[in-house]
């Protein structure tokens, strides 16, 4: 019985297909040394190294990407900023829950460090960095995560991959509906 539920799983994890088609340009990397994951992705767009930064540090806007339920932004300085949020996630056939209390550094305009505080992942931490290019900027983010669940590795494995390309996918899209908004001001 056991091989049945195994292979049903692993024919569910493999059949998923994404609703739209990746950014043009986005890559996305992830590795896993035990339960640890390692991640990484690029993507270009057309916003200023300005317009870039203006737009990663816009915690309020995280209520638009798709399973963020709630988002409470609380500025506890100039450059650092408490995210409590709660976001739904879909794996196979579970419906989970997460609760996250980040915490992001600004370094402006090149780069965001963020570090998860309390939260239901063991271990949450990374970074976007912002470099300039002909056309606007490259937008880089790398972070790590260790997963705090029962669910076996391998089907984390292929989550974690088509969650991080859905969520990077709606961020560059989003991002390239912001390059006609007004800036507050800001130096490149």
């Amino acid at each position: 019985m056991m091989k049945l539920i195994f292979f049903f799983l692993l024919f569910v994890a493999n059949n998923i297909a994404w609703s739209d088609a990746p950014y043009p340009g986005l890559q996305v990397e992830v590795k896993r040394e035990h339960d640890l994951y390692y991640l990484a992705a690029s993507f270009d767009t057309t916003l200023t190294k300005c317009a870039a930064y203006r737009y990663l540090t816009d915690y309020e806007a995280t209520q638009n990407f798709p399973g963020v339920i709630a988002s409470i932004v609380d500025r506890q300085s100039a450059l650092k900023i408490l995210v409590n949020s709660t976001i739904d996630e879909h794996i196979l056939l579970f419906d989970v829950r997460l609760h996250l209390i980040m915490e992001y550094t600004e370094k402006p305009f090149d780069r965001i460090e963020f570090t998860q505080l309390k939260g239901d992942l063991k271990t949450f931490r990374g970074s976007w960095d912002i470099v300039p290019n002909k056309q606007g900027s490259t937008l880089r983010f790398k972070g790590f995560l260790e997963p705090d669940t029962l669910i076996p590795l391998f089907i984390i494995d292929h989550f974690i991959k088509n969650s991080l390309v859905d969520k990077l996918n709606a961020i560059a899209l989003m991002a390239e509906k912001r390059k006609d908004m007004p800036l507050n001001s800001c130096v490149d």
